[in-house]
């Protein structure tokens, strides 16, 4: 029913099956939470309204009140992330830096009138020119130690976390990881996509078409993704059809060449048959059977995997936690999950690395 809810807000459909009970009801906020989805939600709550109130009819008023007050804290967070993203990305050019915003507030505007209730994170930006680049302007100006194989932790706001990134995003198959860094290095500044609404540039479509996907297909092995991280991938594909074969050809070379093909299929499914994403959208074929196993892990997990509850040491053991999920998924994607133990000490020696050169430039 979730997901009905959510097609109603999309405005794939007019109204839900049946009208849900209370308890229903609250199980329904309950998950939009878990799955950052409550603001949208809302919207499809307010379709429905006007669509067919008799749905509405056991909606308790407390509940509600509550749902509202929640999507309401939301659109006012957006609005404060927006002046807070327009800000950074401003300084950033004013430096003489080439970025673009990744994920969240890049990709909100493809939301349309329901961008003000996407529920937004941090801020990640893309920062042209590489590690040595990036590394020393967060010298020069907010020095840190907080550095990690793909990006930068940038202490700009008191309130708002900001990752300046010098890699887009990372692969644990240190040979793909060189195939997805010749593909991003592709796409130079001349491709971002200035947005004079709101202030700041982001990427390509292009981009972003195996970029999210990419973002998606990490958090999904080793923590978990919820709903809002499928309807980021919904609002990207629906932003541009296909339509040259070559371009189609292109996106399929690079989904096999960095062994995404099967998760990839599995979210066209999840896309078309359960959100209503027409098929000339998609970026390759569907998936039933890969699509229903990744769903039953999104509706287990949660956004980021918060909500799963199947690992003992939840809260204590945060790479444990991660180690168990990604091995729960060994025989469905296999490439990355072995990868892992290799790729975690490489990441030390690479981590312990720049942190000594860092400290060393300071004396």
């Amino acid at each position: 029913m979730l997901l009905e809810l959510l097609r109603v807000a999309l405005g794939r459909c007019e109204v839900i099956s049946r009208a849900p009970s209370e308890r229903e009801w609250r199980m329904l906020h309950k998950d939009s939470v878990r799955q950052a989805v409550a603001g949208l939600c809302l919207m499809g709550i307010e379709r429905l309204s006007a669509n067919d109130p008799s749905l509405l009819a056991n909606l308790p008023l407390d509940l509600k009140w509550e749902w509202i007050g929640l999507s309401e804290q939301i659109r006012q967070r957006n609005l404060h992330i927006d002046r807070q993203t327009a800000e950074i990305w401003n300084r950033l050019k004013d430096d003489g830096l080439d970025a673009a915003i990744l994920k969240g507030q890049g990709i909100a505007q493809g939301y349309g009138t329901l961008a003000p209730y996407r529920q937004s994170g941090d801020i990640d930006i893309w920062v042209k020119g590489g590690y040595e680049k990036v590394c020393d302007y967060v010298r020069r100006t907010r020095p840190t130690d907080d550095v990690a194989y793909h990006r930068f932790h940038y202490d700009f706001f008191p309130d708002t976390e900001v990752e300046l990134h010098h890699r887009p995003t990372l692969m644990r198959n240190l040979f793909d990881d060189r195939k997805l860094t010749r593909w991003y290095n592709s796409f130079d500044a001349g491709s971002f996509v200035y947005l004079e609404d709101k202030g700041f540039a982001v990427p390509s479509v292009e981009f972003n078409r195996i970029f999210i996907l990419t973002h998606i297909y990490r958090h999904f092995l080793f923590e978990g993704i919820g709903l809002r991280q499928v309807l980021d991938y919904y609002f990207v594909l629906s932003g541009a059809k296909l339509t040259d074969q070559s371009e189609r050809l292109k996106v399929t070379e690079t989904l096999r060449s960095l062994r995404l093909m099967r998760f990839a299929e599995a979210m066209m499914w999840i896309l078309h048959t359960q959100l209503g994403l027409e098929e000339q959208y998609l970026i390759c074929g569907m998936a039933e059977k890969e699509g229903r196993f990744v769903l039953a892990e999104i509706e287990q997990t949660g956004n980021f995997g918060y909500g799963d509850s199947r690992y003992r040491y939840k809260y204590l053991f945060k790479l444990r936690r991660q180690m168990a999920h990604s091995l729960h998924l060994l025989i469905h994607y296999p490439s990355e999950v072995v990868w892992t133990p290799i790729w975690l000490i490489f990441h030390k020696a690479w981590k312990w690395n720049k942190i000594r050169k860092i400290k060393k430039s300071r004396r």
